[in-house]
């Protein structure tokens, strides 16, 4: 609220600089509530801004999205990546949902999120009563998950666990450590379970869900995932290349036990097909 809707456009996605912003907005690309306003427009509450992308086609994606358990309230699907969830930005038809309603499962709920890079499980409710519950639950911290990762270095310790808060810092880009202000709460446990001589496989317990947490937290350890564009040792912060590639994280495991939900991937059969669950 108060942002003009050229200033949150060039914040937001940087990707795009101040000049191009506002050509699309002078163009009508982009406006507010299916109208044409000026860049110096000031937002409201419950405002609704549109992005139009003219004569763009969709990057391509991997299309092995995989129907893991069906029931009446919920579906379990398997999300290769770089596949984002939902349509947003450069992705429409290309997005999870979308080819979900193309395999004729039609107005899913999303209960939580992946990164388009990261690959694994997904959860989505099939009526308004389970995604209450279900919701509830992530917020709650009720729901058990699993990564794995692949990550740049060979930790000297077996375990450790990570607590530092996490905050957006600009665009896409999140940033974690102790003593930041105006953050959200954030805890990671992390397990070695195979070395190699630079690189390791660790098994990754989040206790919360923020958004990149798995990510910030290994990079804040030391050990950030191995092929990360941002948070690896020499990753770029500024938000203005677009993430286009997997890494190699993984969630392999989902249990709402009050919920009666419980899936792990058999990582001998899924292994391959998205993350390289094996140090080079």
């Amino acid at each position: 609220m108060g942002k003009t809707l050229l200033d949150l456009m060039h914040t937001r996605f940087p990707f795009h600089g101040v000049k191009v912003w506002e050509n699309k907005i002078q163009n009508g690309h982009v406006g507010v509530n299916g109208k044409e306003v000026t860049s110096q427009y000031a937002l409201r509450l419950q405002d609704e801004v549109f992005h139009h992308n003219p004569k763009v086609i969709e990057p391509s994606v991997p299309d092995e999205v995989r129907i893991l358990k069906e029931t009446e309230d919920y579906l379990i699907v398997y999300k290769p990546a770089p596949l984002p969830m939902h349509p947003g930005g450069r992705f429409n038809k290309n997005s999870l949902t979308k080819i979900l309603e193309e395999k004729g499962f039609q107005d899913l709920r999303i209960v939580h999120r992946l990164d388009s890079v990261t690959s694994g499980l997904v959860l989505f409710a099939r009526n308004k009563e389970f995604a209450q519950k279900a919701m509830l639950c992530f917020s709650e911290s009720k729901v058990k998950k699993t990564y794995y990762a692949v990550v740049a270095g060979n930790p000297d310790e077996d375990s450790v666990t990570i607590d530092s808060p996490i905050r957006r810092k600009n665009g896409f880009v999140f940033e974690s450590k102790l003593g930041l202000k105006h953050a959200k709460e954030a805890i990671t446990h992390f397990e070695v379970v195979e070395r190699d001589q630079n690189s390791a496989i660790v098994k990754c317990s989040p206790k919360t869900g923020r958004t990149h947490q798995i990510r910030l937290h290994l990079e804040q350890w030391g050990y950030p995932i191995i092929d990360d564009p941002i948070y690896r040792i020499d990753g770029d912060k500024s938000s203005k290349e677009a993430q286009k590639t997997a890494i190699s994280l993984l969630n392999a495991g989902l249990e709402i036990e009050e919920l009666g939900v419980k899936w792990e991937l058999d990582l001998d059969r899924y292994e391959m097909l998205d993350m390289r669950l094996k140090t080079a």
